[in-house]
């Protein structure tokens, strides 16, 4: 723009200058505010998250309003916000809306993810910038070094986590303080998804995800009375009715009267107890020996009932619980009727619940205790017999098995 001084201002000094200087002050205010609003057009496209931005006091900053009015706006607005509705592809309102019930909707987006993945895996392989960024826990990232071996490979990879020996031993720690700090490491984590389930079982938001709690069939829309009908009805997972539908009346029915029978043999019996399927003699045997230790600084360290210890088994490859364990100490609690007491019973007898050789559950025993040997634990057995006939003398055994007191 062309000023002419002498056409506009009689009074150069005064007038001329004020308007320069408004001039060029609007000018440059358009100018930060084009850039302001260009600036917030790219966030906007590249995030998508308009709603969310009104939400922050900046927001509102930079359009010219007071610290205090910014704070008003975005708490009136956080206030009112409400979570925008997935309709991704990937959801279950996308489905459902479109006629498919609960669980067709769930394998439709299974099977979309799964195509997803196997076709970005197949991208990434053949993107030439992939093998710089491979993972050491992929076959890929150990070929590209030059080991072919699959099992050298899974060794290389399990060297990777920290429940693998081989990781502490590669980090300077000898086998033993390996070993440790393995046991070390599964006890805490352990702990960790012990906790993280308790705290999170009793939760509205888990139960309503579970069809076995009245509340997941009231938050589907359902009366009271009907959860409940529905509930039970879920609860019955083997019926007479089931049976003969699958089986023919004449099958069904004998299939349901052996269960029932087999059922009320296991649980209903002098020595176990239905609600938490351990041995009732066992758990009196643990009460009594915390009375006879006497000392809570250790007892609470106990390990046992609900709190079972896992250890994993290496070569049976599954997790095996133990009575009670204390440190690097595990008792072993064993009924004469559920171990086959071999005083009692032969190695050829059949245990009439188990249906399998006593031998064979002899085997199992003998593994599980091998089991916790490898892992760095001292295994004390105790049989039911023995306990009931000298009480006092296996406590004592046991006490001074554990903390090295008579």
């Amino acid at each position: 723009m062309r000023l002419n001084k002498d056409r506009f201002f009689k009074d150069f000094n005064n007038d001329y200058l004020l308007f320069v200087n408004d001039f060029y002050i609007n000018r440059s205010i358009s100018y930060i505010k084009k850039d302001i609003k260009k600036q917030y057009d790219v966030l906007q496209k590249k995030s998508g998250l308009k709603k969310i931005l009104t939400r922050n006091i900046d927001y509102w900053l930079i359009r010219g309003w007071s610290f205090e009015e910014s704070i008003l706006r975005t708490q009136n607005i956080k206030n009112n916000w409400k979570k925008p509705v997935n309709n991704s592809i990937l959801s279950l309102k996308y489905w459902t809306s479109r006629g498919y019930d609960e669980k067709e909707s769930i394998n439709k987006i299974s099977d979309m993810q799964k195509q997803r993945s196997i076709k970005g895996i197949e991208k990434r392989i053949n993107n030439e910038n992939y093998k710089s960024r491979l993972s050491p826990f992929m076959d890929e990232y150990w070929i590209n070094k030059g080991i072919i071996d699959k099992d050298e490979i899974k060794i290389k990879i399990n060297s990777q986590r920290k429940n693998n020996i081989n990781y502490w031993i590669k980090k300077g720690f000898s086998e033993e303080e390996s070993k440790n700090k393995v046991l070390d490491f599964q006890k805490e984590a352990s702990m960790k998804y012990y906790q993280k389930w308790n705290n999170k079982k009793d939760t509205i938001d888990f139960k309503i995800q579970k069809d076995t709690h009245l509340e997941y069939y009231i938050n589907k829309g359902y009366s009271l009375e009907d959860s409940e009908n529905m509930l039970r009805e879920r609860q019955k997972t083997f019926t007479l009715e089931k049976c003969i539908n699958k089986y023919g009346l004449e099958e069904g029915t004998k299939r349901y009267n052996k269960r029932q029978k087999d059922w009320i043999k296991k649980m209903f019996n002098e020595n176990t107890c239905m609600a938490t399927g351990r041995s009732m003699v066992a758990d009196k045997f643990i009460d009594e020996l915390i009375k006879e230790i006497n000392n809570k600084n250790i007892t609470n360290q106990f390990l046992y009932g609900k709190n079972e210890r896992f250890i994993y088994d290496n070569v049976e490859k599954k997790g095996k619980k133990y009575d009670l364990c204390y440190d690097k100490k595990i008792i072993e609690f064993y009924g004469d009727f559920w171990h086959s007491n071999p005083k009692i019973f032969e190695a050829n007898d059949v245990h009439k619940i188990k249906k399998i050789k006593c031998s064979k559950i002899w085997q199992f025993d003998k593994r599980k205790i091998e089991s916790a040997k490898e892992h760095n634990y001292e295994v004390l057995v105790i049989w039911e017999s023995e306990y009931i006939n000298s009480k006092v003398e296996i406590l004592k055994k046991c006490k001074k098995f554990l903390i090295n007191e008579d």
